[in-house]
C-alpha cells in the first residue's frame, strides 16, 4: 500500500508549499470534470490524494503519521533481524555440537588408530597355553631314568622386566607469581583494549584495537570500538573515518550514525552531523537521547524553535532526562536574547530613520 507521500508524489522531507503544489498537479490529474468523466479507479485515487493532502497539511497529523511509518518500518527491520538472528542462532548451536563431536570422537580414534596390534593366535594355542605350565598327569608309569633326566635340566632364567623411568615433577609456579600471555586472536585484543580503555590507558587501547582491526577487518564493532577512543584523544578525522568503515559494514546499526553524528559535530560539521542525527532518529525514533543530541546541534546553528521541538520530544520520552532539561533552558535564554537583540536593533533602525525614538503613546495610538 502506498504512503501519503507516494500517492502525492514527494518526499518525506517536503515542506508544505511543495505538498501543496504536488496535491494541486495530482488533483487535476484526476479530477473527473476535468477528465471528462471519471470511473471507479479515477474517483479512488482522487479520495486518497486528498485524504494524504488533509494529512500532510496539519503538523500535528503529519507527526503522528510519520511516527507510525517509522513505527512500521522498525517493526519490519526487527522482524528481519530476528530471523537472521534465529537462523545464526541455529547454526552456531549446530556448529558448535559438531566441533563438540569431533573433540570428543578424533582423539579416541587417533589412539586406538596408532596402538600397535596385539599378536593374533590360534584357537589350538590358546587351548594348549595353559596345559604347558602344567605337569602332564598320566596313569602310564614312566621311565624312572627319565624322570631323572627331566628334572636335571634347569629351566631358562627370564630376565627382570625393565624399570619404568622415573617419571621429573613438573615445577610448579610460586604463590604470587603471574605469567602475562599476550593475546593471539582479534577477541583476545579487543578484551584487552576494553580493560585498558576503562581503566584510562586510551592509546594501549587503541594499539589493541588496531591489531584486532588487522586481524578481523571486517567485524564493524572493531572500529566503533576504535572510533571512540580516537575521540577520547580529539583524533577526530580518524574517528568519522572509522565510524565510516562500521556504517559499511553494518549499514542499519542507528547508533553507528549517532555516534558520528556527534564526531562531526565536534569537528564543526553541523549539516552533515544532522543528517545523520535525522537518519538516526528515523531509525530509532523513540530513543530520547537522539533527539536531545540533534537539538544541541541545532541549538549550537542558533535554530531555537527546532532545538526546542527535540528538547521537548525528549523531555516527553523521558522527563527525568537532565541533559534535555538544561539544553532547553540555555535555548530558552538564548531566544529571549535573540529576540531582545531584535528588538534592540528595529529601534536603532527607526532612530536612525527619523532622528529620535518613537514615544510610547505614539507607537500605541499608530497601532490602533
Amino acid at each position: 500500500m502506498k504512503t501519503h507521500y507516494e500517492v502525492l508524489g514527494v518526499s518525506p522531507r517536503a515542506d508544505l508549499e511543495t505538498i501543496k503544489r504536488a496535491f494541486r498537479h495530482a488533483a487535476k490529474a484526476h479530477h473527473p470534470d476535468l477528465r471528462g468523466g471519471g470511473d471507479a479507479a479515477a474517483e479512488h485515487q482522487l479520495k486518497m490524494i486528498i485524504l494524504a493532502y488533509k494529512v500532510l497539511r496539519d503538523p500535528d497529523l503529519r507527526a503522528e503519521y510519520d511516527a507510525g511509518l517509522a513505527f512500521e518500518r522498525t517493526r519490519v527491520r526487527r522482524e528481519r533481524w530476528d530471523a537472521i538472528l534465529q537462523f545464526t542462532t541455529i547454526t552456531a548451536v549446530l556448529s558448535a555440537i559438531l566441533i563438540g563431536l569431533e573433540i570428543l570422537l578424533l582423539p579416541s580414534f587417533g589412539d586406538w588408530a596408532s596402538r600397535p596390534p596385539e599378536p593374533t593366535r590360534s584357537v589350538a594355542q590358546q587351548a594348549a597355553a595353559p596345559q604347558r605350565s602344567e605337569p602332564q598327569r598320566s596313569e602310564i608309569p614312566r621311565d624312572p631314568a627319565l624322570a631323572v633326566r627331566e628334572t636335571a635340566i634347569t629351566p631358562p632364567q627370564t630376565s627382570p622386566p625393565p624399570a619404568a623411568p622415573a617419571q621429573v615433577p613438573t615445577p610448579e609456579p610460586t604463590a604470587g607469581e603471574v605469567v602475562a600471555e599476550a593475546p593471539t586472536s582479534a577477541a583476545g585484543f579487543v578484551k584487552r583494549g576494553l580493560e585498558r580503555s576503562q581503566k584510562g590507558d586510551v592509546d594501549g587501547a587503541i594499539t589493541d584495537f588496531d591489531e584486532a582491526v588487522r586481524l578481523a577487518p571486517r567485524n564493524a564493532d572493531l572500529y566503533r570500538y576504535r572510533a571512540r577512543d580516537l575521540g577520547r584523544r580529539e583524533r577526530w578525522d580518524r574517528a568519522v573515518a572509522d565510524y565510516e568503515r562500521a556504517i559499511r559494514l553494518d549499514p542499519n546499526n542507528p547508533t553507528l550514525y549517532h555516534e558520528r553524528g556527534l564526531a562531526l559535530q565536534q569537528q564543526g560539521d553541523f549539516d552533515e552531523a544532522l543528517v545523520d542525527l535525522d537518519r538516526a532518529v528515523r531509525m530509532g525514533f523513540n530513543d530520547p537521547e537522539l533527539y536531545s543530541d540533534r537539538g544541541a546541534v541545532w541549538l549550537a546553528k542558533g535554530r531555537y524553535d527546532r532545538a526546542l521541538a527535540d528538547f521537548n520530544q525528549a523531555l516527553k520520552l523521558n522527563p527525568d532526562l537532565a541533559v534535555a532539561a538544561a539544553r532547553r533552558d540555555e535555548a530558552l535564554a538564548r531566544k529571549r536574547e535573540q529576540q531582545i537583540a531584535d528588538d534592540n536593533r528595529v529601534r536603532s533602525e527607526a532612530s536612525e530613520t527619523t532622528g529620535a525614538l518613537p514615544a510610547p503613546g505614539a507607537a500605541k495610538r499608530d497601532g490602533r
